[in-house]
């Protein structure tokens, strides 16, 4: 399952932070393909939780 499908699926009702998360996946790309560890690390999983906080 890609990260578009998990957050739907997750967050099915919301519709705007679908959008951002695929915005923000469009302009992370190029990094994730150049640094596959962010992936094995679930980085995206983890800053696709609405209303989280990261310190």
């Amino acid at each position: 399952m890609d990260i578009i499908q998990f957050v739907k699926s997750r967050d099915p009702n919301e519709i705007e932070f679908h959008q951002a998360v695929q915005e923000v996946i469009k302009s992370v790309e190029p990094v994730l393909e150049r640094n596959p560890q962010y992936r094995e690390a679930a980085v995206l999983e983890r800053i696709t939780e609405p209303e989280r906080v990261i310190m």
